[in-house]
């Protein structure tokens, strides 16, 4: 019996990049379910404050973080990114390809 790969099913299930604009600017965020998992330890996913948000997005934008954080935004806004970035996946943060609803 051969071991399962888990390299081979990262590379295989790389999602599209969330692309999004700011002042003019365009953003490119990985796909919320490409973040690292030492996230799992920093956030609450099942119920993410504010400073989880900003913790989420600051990994997601990574190098475009201080340009994005320096750009004016009201907070829904930042709600609304939050909501769209979570449903590009089509799953909300949290949550796995395998996730039941029993």
């Amino acid at each position: 019996m051969s071991a399962f790969d888990l390299d081979t099913w990262i590379s295989e299930a790389k999602r599209e990049p969330f692309r999004f604009t700011l002042g003019g600017t365009a953003y490119s965020m990985v796909a919320s379910a490409e973040l690292d998992k030492s996230l799992l330890m920093a956030v609450n996913l099942d119920a993410p404050s504010a400073a989880d948000i900003q913790t989420l997005l600051r990994a997601g934008l990574g190098n475009q973080w201080e340009e994005f954080s320096a750009t004016p935004a009201p907070l829904a806004a930042l709600g609304e990114l939050f909501k769209r970035w979570q449903e590009h996946d089509g799953l909300p943060l949290g949550e796995a390809d395998a996730s039941s609803d029993s």
